[in-house]
């Protein structure tokens, strides 16, 4: 199925979802868009234009990504600027959950990133916040 502006997905019966490398998320790469159904039959019109809110909101969400990203190294041994942090990742797959209000990211380090940053940063979004990470965050209210 072709969904404008991203692109085409494929429905995986097996997970349960439509799945698919898109364009129009990120600029200047393709994402991994993934979107979990209740069933396959159901109708993915909402679903849709949640992924076009969230690309709408792209800078906002991926700016508070690379600040925890650079709060992570902050004050350690491997303490790198905010701009290096940007420079170092990129957005690479988004799954829009069943409950449509969670999202997982994942940020995917770039090729020739130093060996001690290469490794993929995992979030999980709720209503527009970040509650989770594969590494320690402080989560302010």
């Amino acid at each position: 199925m072709k969904i404008e502006p991203f692109g085409n997905i494929k429905l995986n019966v097996k997970d349960n979802e439509w799945f698919g490398d898109v364009e129009n998320i990120c600029p200047h790469n393709k994402v991994e868009l993934s979107i979990c159904l209740q069933s396959t039959n159901q109708d993915l019109s909402q679903k849709i234009d949640l992924v076009k809110e969230l690309a709408s909101d792209y800078e906002k969400i991926v700016a508070s990504l690379y600040d925890l990203a650079y709060q992570k190294y902050k004050n350690t041994e491997f303490e790198v600027t905010r701009e290096e942090i940007e420079k170092m990742y990129f957005l690479s797959a988004v799954n829009l959950k069943e409950d449509n209000e969670t999202w997982w990211l994942t940020m995917e380090p770039n090729f020739n990133v130093t060996p001690i940053y290469n490794h993929f940063l995992r979030f999980t979004m709720h209503r527009r916040k970040i509650i989770w990470a594969n590494f320690e965050i402080n989560i302010t209210s």
